[in-house]
């Protein structure tokens, strides 16, 4: 017996030390890959596109490597300088694909049960792996800077530029993934996860409604879509004016979005906006016959509506019994929609060689966007308020509150979604609810029976099981619930045994509508 003690003992010993060091190797291994993981994949994407537009081309390929390392400092839209001429307005596609793969890689090592330290070092090497990158890019270019026209940009801009885009992807990404984890350690309330939901929602429908103005823009100039492809001459400039009409795709659809809620869109001396159009020099580049060449007078105004539509939408959808919980979450969707559209109009613009500044109005894209949504949602809100079915449903839940409680906190915690609030059950439900069920929606003190809510005002639950129905003070039976007048039910069954019971226990599971169907 101590003999196979000991051995059982080494050998436990010995599996042990042996999943730690596979652990270890993983850890390692999955670290490598999200730090090298994108940057690689974008070097060898890059590798082929470049070495096709070489040979199609015709030029030399001894300099692949100083275009290669431009491009790359072009993803991160570090502005570039060629004989002397900037090109600081970048295409954003490109952008977007690898923060969207720096996010994905991310997400995926900080699964839960991750600790802060574990998750700490998957995005230092999330943000360490392209840094890396980009100090051999600008190695690259300062070395064949003599023979090739692209001049080395500043290395503290091209690090700021590599360190905003990975961090930022990888915050989203950890975030993202992480998120209930967030919400339960900063008490987010259920009007901000409200307001923060319909705030993404707002921002994605915004610039859905750019892309269809882009698409429509480009419908009706067709002929001079055509005009501008034909420009290329050959095959290789026809594919070439096509691909950089779709890089730069998103840049448009963001200046569309920006015109929509108000702000302006300039081209160097020329600028667009929903009531104007002053037109100047532009680059002969397919994609920018979709900006109009005159003005459309009052009928602009109708862009308006989008922006309107938009706001009323999530000032509904935010709406709330307690006129505070309401206001709040307004405020918070229009923090978030505003919040996105700036950091997409950020890397939108720049300076276009001697054309000059070219964009979009960043701070006027941002405060209107926050404009919109949180004038409409208030008045949203007020008239919400102000509505004879609202008024009553407060009247009836107010006897339901504590003298601390508000009534979105009330409504939030019991679980229940009146006929105004279309949420699912759960989807407002503080996730830290010990329980795991629903939490006490009366008035009892002490609720220790860990399924249910008292439905009734005893000062005490003890039954383990569902809750009181009647009014006795003590339920020490240890099934259902009494449904007959006698204060203690003994027979173990759940109803009294002489008959007078006429309801069977609730199911575990069921739901429970603390309003009654008066709602």
């Amino acid at each position: 017996m101590p003999r196979e003690s000991l051995s059982a003992r080494l050998r436990q010993v010995r599996q042990a030390t042996r999943a730690q060091r596979m652990g270890s190797e993983g850890s390692a291994r999955e670290l490598i890959l999200v730090a090298f993981g994108v940057p690689v994949v974008t070097l060898m994407v890059l590798v082929v596109c470049v070495l096709a537009v070489l040979l199609m081309s015709g030029g030399d390929v001894s300099g692949i490597a100083s275009v290669i390392s431009a491009c790359w400092l072009a993803i991160h839209q570090v502005p570039l300088t060629m004989n002397g001429v900037t090109l600081g307005v970048l295409p954003m596609l490109p952008t977007l694909l690898v923060a969207a793969g720096t996010a994905g890689f991310a997400s995926s090592a900080s699964r839960v049960g991750r600790s802060p330290s574990e998750v700490a070092a998957i995005a230092a090497a999330a943000v360490g792996g392209p840094l890396v990158i980009t100090a051999m890019a600008l190695a690259v270019l300062m070395d064949g800077s003599a023979d090739m026209p692209v001049t080395a940009p500043n290395a503290l801009l091209a690090f700021g530029c590599t360190i905003a885009l990975h961090g930022l992807a990888t915050a989203a990404g950890v975030a993202w993934r992480r998120r209930r984890d967030l919400a339960a350690q900063t008490s987010v309330t259920a009007a901000d996860r409200r307001g923060f939901r319909f705030g993404l929602l707002a921002a994605v429908a915004l610039l859905a409604a750019g892309s269809l103005l882009v698409l429509v823009r480009l419908l009706l100039s067709f002929s001079e879509v055509g005009h501008l492809i034909a420009g290329g001459y050959r095959f290789d400039g026809y594919l070439g004016l096509t691909v950089l009409s779709i890089l730069y795709l998103p840049n448009a659809i963001v200046g569309a979005t920006a015109v929509l809620v108000g702000a302006d869109v300039h081209i160097g001396a020329m600028s667009v906006d929903l009531l104007s159009v002053r037109t100047g020099p532009m680059p002969p580049v397919p994609l920018l016959a979709a900006l109009p060449d005159a003005d459309h007078g009052m009928l602009g105004i109708v862009g308006f509506a989008v922006p309107v539509a938009v706001a009323g939408y999530v000032g509904w959808r935010c709406r709330s019994l307690d006129p505070i919980a309401h206001v709040r979450a307004v405020g918070v969707a229009g923090a978030v929609a505003a919040s996105i559209v700036v950091l997409l109009a950020w890397p939108a613009g720049g300076r276009l060689g001697e054309i000059g500044e070219t964009g979009v109005n960043a701070a006027a894209a941002g405060v209107f966007t926050l404009g919109w949504i949180v004038v409409v949602g208030l008045i949203v809100a007020l008239i919400y308020g102000c509505l004879p079915s609202t008024r009553r449903a407060r009247l009836e839940a107010a006897p339901h509150l504590d003298e601390n409680d508000d009534l979105d906190t009330w409504f939030d915690d019991s679980g229940f979604d009146d006929d105004y609030v279309v949420d699912s059950w759960y989807e407002d439900v503080d996730e830290t609810d010990p329980d795991g069920i629903r939490s006490d929606a009366d008035t009892d003190e002490i609720d220790v029976d860990g399924i249910g809510f008292n439905a009734v005002t005893d000062e005490t639950d003890v039954d383990g099981a569902e809750f009181d129905a009647d009014g006795d003070e003590t339920d020490s039976d240890s099934a259902g619930f009494d449904a007959g007048t006698d204060e203690t039910d003994v027979d173990g069954i759940g109803f009294d045994a002489d008959g007078t019971a006429e309801t069977a226990p609730r199911p575990r599971g069921a739901k429970s509508d603390p309003l009654g169907s008066q709602m």
